[in-house]
């Protein structure tokens, strides 16, 4: 039945080639894993994916899980109930930690501890969650799709003549070691975050080793174990990075003075005890009315409209969510004011008020913000080791024989501390990265530019294409991971620890696996068509673009019909079967759905055929471009980040805010 119009969809689906494709990943932390995990799952075949890690100590976990950067006292800032690697099913950690996990080598608070949906987690754990949910994507795929796990330090990625790029790496895995190339169709960069931002007034003590530069650097653990019991710790910077700092020191037996300093002396609040995440909704703030949006009138417009939210909303909301929610709920009009400031005015406002931005967007669970607050208040018989300091520094020497640092203050007097804790951030300027590979990235070939509106990261398109020196999309190269923080902030409104939390970086690789995998195979560039950026985001948008720029002329009554058709069609039928298929648990039920799904197209086509005037390959090309239209709009769907996560499981009654039926827009 329809013979070659389901040949011609199933190609469209599965890929005609039969060459075996390679996608190679370029860092095997949080984002490269997860989007490893989404390829497996979803590729069709025949591919090889390569993960490629420098830092072993860094694989499946990276910077923040990972298990040379942190310890069991290390804590997710995050509910377990919000971590699971899968948005279509959250509650997959939870399934996973009580059921599946291996415990023998967790620790006995951990060993018999059963999780819910408001526990915290030891990152640690996650990052067992990750490298399990690796090898079973790799156990459960397709024959045809392999992972190939290397590692070595990418130096280099290059035009491949005719087809494709030459990774370039150097081999840590062999003991010959030297310099390796491997082809790739497609390259995915998740490097992670740049190295820790360098403050002007480290350049006397940088290098010294009472000056610990990165708090999670491979060797950083043991450089916290090696500070005395009694020396006092100058803490450079109070966002989420100090709290892990004091985290590690009181971890090593650390019972001295610590000092947060940061110019504003701002820092995160704990949330409460019952605590759940919710979203508000927000008034247009007045001021976005202005004809001319300066700082001044940006400043002196949010101070009001904050104060106006406070008055008519706070009533019985702990201040310590407050903020969180507010800024959650500004996330549009942040959209909008990024949109008509001045560039240098956008960057001058995030520089200024990082510290307050980072710290309201989100507080702490109480087990990483007690570790803080409680010392910093002290109790009888246990005095106070922890302090805010806020001030603004000039500049650090070493004193006493170099056992020492002087900090000299502008605005208080000089102290003398054992050592310094760098928690400024990690550099975010692409335009100086101090990173090989980036540097040739945005310099040398010229693939990638600095973000323009915040300069915080690079310019991507809407599924992370890296966005070349002359403003066009490059074909085969995407990213992942803290480098699009800028386009978060531009492009979803994001700000704080949000441009990179868990749940942004959980979409992106979702996001970004599905646009590779439609390019391996093809689409929609067999179809002949460039989607238009965000059309994906309406199925009305997606049918009335269909009819009005692929489909050959048609009398304004049948166009009419036909976008009814092709409408019905895709919200009834292509949009519920793709979600099955989405959602779908194991290989043999996304084939099942993946056939279900291609015989209804094929019946589609042969109706539009013999329904309008339309060929029969013409109504396969109007078919096949619904078809991918139709799933990434319930990729968009899933990401959707305004919306709470779907519950279907027993732990949904743990659950005040739980929405159960997703539907298509």
């Amino acid at each position: 039945m329809h013979t070659q119009t389901t040949m011609a969809i199933d190609a469209a689906m599965t890929g005609a080639s039969s060459r075996t494709g390679r996608i190679i990943i370029v860092g095997a932390g949080f984002s490269g894993t997860l989007t490893a995990i989404r390829l497996l799952q979803f590729a069709t075949g025949p591919v090889e994916i390569c993960l490629m890690e420098r830092e072993e100590g860094f694989r499946y976990g990276g910077l923040a899980f990972g298990q040379a950067s942190t310890n069991w006292e290390h804590m997710l800032n995050i509910q377990a109930g919000r971590i699971t690697l899968r948005r279509e099913r959250p509650e997959d950690f939870l399934e996973w930690a009580n059921a599946e996990a291996d415990r023998t080598g967790w620790p006995l608070k951990w060993q018999y501890h059963t999780f819910g949906v408001a526990c915290v987690v030891p990152r640690r754990i996650f990052r067992q969650y990750l490298a399990e949910r690796l090898r079973g994507a790799v156990a459960d795929a397709r024959p045809e799709v392999t992972l190939r796990e290397l590692s070595g330090e990418t130096i280099d990625v290059r035009a491949n003549e005719g087809h494709g790029y030459v990774v370039k790496y150097a081999d840590t895995a062999s003991e010959a070691g030297g310099v390796q190339e491997l082809a790739a169709d497609q390259v995915v960069f998740a490097t992670g975050h740049l190295a820790p931002a360098q403050a002007p007034f480290y350049h006397r003590i940088h290098n010294h080793d009472r000056f610990i530069a990165d708090p999670y650097a491979p060797d950083a653990q043991e450089r916290f174990r090696a500070v005395a019991s009694d020396e006092t710790v100058l803490v450079t910077g109070s966002a989420l990075s100090a709290f892990d700092t004091v985290v590690s020191l009181v971890h090593a037996g650390h019972k001295g003075q610590i000092l947060i300093c940061s110019r504003g002396g701002h820092m995160h609040d704990t949330y409460p005890v019952d605590h759940e995440h919710d979203i508000w909704q927000a008034r247009r703030p007045p001021f976005l009315d202005a004809d001319q949006l300066t700082p001044d009138v940006v400043v002196e417009g949010i101070t009001a409209e904050y104060a106006h939210l406070r008055a008519e909303h706070g009533d019985g909301v702990p201040a310590s969510i407050f903020a969180e929610r507010v800024m959650k709920a500004w996330e549009p009009y942040v959209i909008e004011l990024v949109s008509r400031m001045e560039a240098s005015d956008v960057r001058m406002l995030l520089d200024r008020y990082k510290s307050l931005i980072v710290t309201n967007r989100t507080s702490t669970v109480r087990e990483i913000g007690s570790v803080v607050r409680d010392r910093m208040r002290g109790f009888n018989g246990a005095p106070q080791t922890v302090s805010s300091l806020p001030s603004t520094i000039q500049d650090m020497r070493l004193a006493e024989g170099g056992t020492k640092i002087r900090v000299v203050f502008a605005d208080r007097p000089d102290i003398v501390v054992d050592r310094v804790v760098n928690c400024l951030g990690n550099n975010t300027d692409y335009e100086r990265t101090g990173h090989p590979l980036w540097s040739g990235l945005v310099h040398q070939h010229r693939y990638a530019q600095p973000q323009s509106k915040t300069h915080r990261g690079i310019e991507v398109g809407a599924h992370g294409q890296l966005i070349g020196a002359e403003g066009r999309a490059v074909e085969g190269l995407l990213c992942v991971g803290p480098m699009r923080q800028g386009d978060e902030t531009t492009r979803r409104g994001r700000l704080g620890a949000f441009v990179f939390s868990i749940g942004t970086l959980r979409n992106q690789c979702f996001d970004t696996a599905m646009e590779v995998l439609r390019r391996m195979e093809g689409e929609p560039a067999r179809a002949g068509a460039a989607l238009p950026e965000g059309v994906h985001h309406c199925l009305v948008r997606s049918t009335d673009w269909i009819v009005a720029d692929i489909v050959p002329p048609l009398e304004e009554r049948e166009a009419a019909r036909l976008r009814e058709r092709l409408l019905s069609f895709a919200r009834e039928r292509a949009y519920p079967a793709t979600l099955d298929y989405l959602h779908a648990e194991d290989c043999t039920k996304r084939d099942k759905y993946r056939t279900v799904l291609a015989d209804e197209l094929a019946d589609t086509a042969a109706a539009l055929a013999r329904e309008f005037p339309l060929t029969a390959e013409q109504a396969g090309r109007v078919v096949s471009l619904l078809t991918v239209l139709v799933e990434k709009h319930a990729v968009h769907n899933l990401c959707d980040i305004t919306q709470l996560a779907r519950w279907d499981s027993p732990y949904a009654e743990q659950i005040k805010h739980a929405p159960t039926k997703e539907s298509g827009r």
